[in-house]
């Protein structure tokens, strides 16, 4: 097998989730790992410090990651501190490192509570913890979606109505945005089902391969 590459999903998802680019990423030469979390049951700290020695239990070399959504911003935090294994290029599919509008606007109803988990009502709009979270110190790409509606994407419904912002159903683009990235890109995908849309692939693979993703359909 070649370089290995971690995968974590985002609030709400299982391993599963990321499977389709696990496959690309293993039918490419590299090695997917991809990590499972109880997502919607802990606070962000605590999903921090269930993941911790998941991430230690990879040993040493190099290893690269892709996270979705709350997944990247997880890996953002446990990325910063120190690791036995060598950083290799990070990838962050749909990240809300600004927070998210919706949660603003929703996140004092308990339905968002029960039907989002936990994490979902700390990731409101420009939280100032998340403008103090750390950044590692690695090659970081970023892709974000532009598909602000998806019949099958409950939350999308309600960017629809209360969103002014362009969106990809869940996180504003502006917010997918994070000081020190290597790159930053957008295609027409929706924020639940991105990690599914075949130019994440591509994308994933021309970044990790090559720090950029100018070379995304080549």
């Amino acid at each position: 097998m070649g370089e290995r590459v971690a995968l974590l999903h985002g609030l709400g998802r299982q391993p599963r989730s990321m499977r389709r680019l696990a496959h690309g990423l293993e039918q490419a030469g590299f090695e997917p790992l991809p990590i499972g979390y109880p997502s919607r049951t802990h606070s962000i700290a605590e999903l921090i410090d269930h993941l911790r020695p998941r991430l230690a239990a990879l040993g040493t070399g190099r290893v690269h990651f892709v996270g979705h959504s709350l997944g990247g911003i997880l890996l953002r935090a446990l990325l910063a501190e120190p690791v036995p294994f060598t950083i290799g290029r990070f990838v962050m599919v749909a990240p809300p490192n600004r927070g998210a509008y919706v949660v603003t606007r929703l996140g004092r109803y308990p339905l968002l509570h029960r039907f989002f988990g936990r994490p979902a009502v700390e990731l409101f709009r420009d939280a100032p913890w998340l403008a103090g979270w750390p950044v590692p110190a690695c090659e970081i790409g970023i892709i974000a979606g532009s598909r602000g509606f998806h019949p099958l994407a409950p939350v999308s419904w309600a960017n629809a109505l209360l969103n002014p912002h362009a969106h990809d159903g869940t996180v504003e683009l502006d917010s997918t945005h994070l000081a020190g990235m290597r790159d930053h890109i957008v295609i027409a995908a929706n924020h639940t089902y991105i990690c599914d849309h075949p130019d994440t692939l591509r994308l994933t693979l021309a970044f990790l391969t090559s720090g950029s993703f100018a070379d995304r359909l080549a």
